[in-house]
């Protein structure tokens, strides 16, 4: 980023990591050196900070094809049923795969979800003031189920 003085010349402004700034807190000294020097990092520091950011881009690359698979398989009964096939069903699959599947509180409620699910469709199936009830509800929950997956997937 370029920014002019009051002279003609341009000054450069270098960007601060939050890690650099967390840095600042313990020792300004070390910070001016790796800034003035570069930065001197033992092995083991190197090596810790390369498996982290291993370990990161992994999850993201893994979280990426959660959410892709869960565009095209999985059932989601009673969405479907209320909406049918399309962007709100798909975001509360990608919300089960990315949240839900993660614990075991989630996947307890994946299962009781599975298990209860075909009996209240066919109950709904013949009430249609239910019916759009359950399409109001299951809308307002597809999109904040959809907020959440973007935002992790923007992580």
């Amino acid at each position: 980023m370029e920014s002019k003085n009051q002279g003609s010349e341009p000054l450069r402004r270098e960007l601060v990591s939050a890690s650099d700034l967390a840095q600042l807190g313990y020792c300004e000294r070390v910070v001016h050196l790796d800034w003035q020097h570069g930065p001197k990092r033992s092995q083991a520091q190197a090596a810790a900070q390369e498996r982290g950011n291993q370990a990161h881009a992994q999850f993201y690359k893994d979280s990426l094809e959660v959410a892709r698979a869960s565009q095209t398989k999985g059932k989601c009964f009673v969405a479907t049923l209320a909406l049918g096939e399309c962007e709100e069903t798909r975001a509360l699959r990608a919300f089960r795969d990315l949240y839900l599947r993660r614990s075991d509180v989630g996947r307890w409620c994946i299962g009781a979800y599975y298990r209860l699910s075909p009996a209240l469709c066919r109950a709904l199936q013949s009430r249609p003031v239910a019916l759009a009830i359950v399409r109001t509800l299951v809308t307002a929950a597809a999109r904040a189920a959809a907020r959440l997956v973007e935002r992790r997937l923007v992580q």
